[in-house]
């Protein structure tokens, strides 16, 4: 890693890339859940759930960010941060902000897709072969931002996880003191 590289490749790549994304049980989760949702999202005011709920997720996760970053002490995090075998490979702690960051993305995205939607919902006069073709691509509009809600709520189970996988890591630390 150089720190030439755009600030997005440097966490794209830290978090795992696209190859993290599609293997991530968290997404594939959220695709189950999908047609489990049908009623949710296939109607008009899906956004009001997403709306109430990531704004809350999204301060949470924020808090929870800042509170690792502050973890533990300088050694521990140096130990984190430490290279372990590559040194082309991001570190731990590179590994557990990626994850915070990506989480967040994908919280920040579902909610604008919502507030994006619900100001776009609105009723006009259309030509026929519009008015025809947009209770479909309401429906698909639909099911694509939910989705994305549902990663970014299934996604709150990686953070946790990693977040212990760091605790255990730091009993260790601090039992070899």
């Amino acid at each position: 890693m150089t720190t030439s590289e755009p600030l997005f490749w440097r966490f794209w790549t830290a978090y795992g890339g696209t190859r993290a994304l599609v293997r991530s049980p968290y997404l594939h989760i959220a695709l189950v859940l999908v047609p489990l949702t049908w009623g949710t999202w296939s109607a008009a005011g899906w956004w009001d759930t997403v709306i109430g709920v990531l704004p809350n997720l999204l301060g949470f996760t924020l808090g929870g960010f800042a509170i690792f970053i502050a973890f533990g002490d300088a050694r521990f995090i140096a130990s984190l941060a430490a290279p372990e075998d590559d040194p082309n490979q991001p570190t731990v702690y590179r590994e557990l902000c990626a994850t915070f960051v990506h989480l967040i993305l994908v919280q920040v995205t579902a909610l604008g897709l919502a507030i994006v939607t619900k100001g776009m919902w609105f009723s006009a006069t259309l030509p026929a072969f519009l008015e025809s073709a947009l209770p479909v691509a309401n429906i698909v509009w639909g099911g694509v931002c939910y989705a994305i809600f549902l990663y970014a709520l299934s996604s709150v189970v990686a953070i946790a996880l990693h977040v212990f996988r760091i605790s255990t890591m730091y009993e260790r630390h601090q039992s070899n003191k």
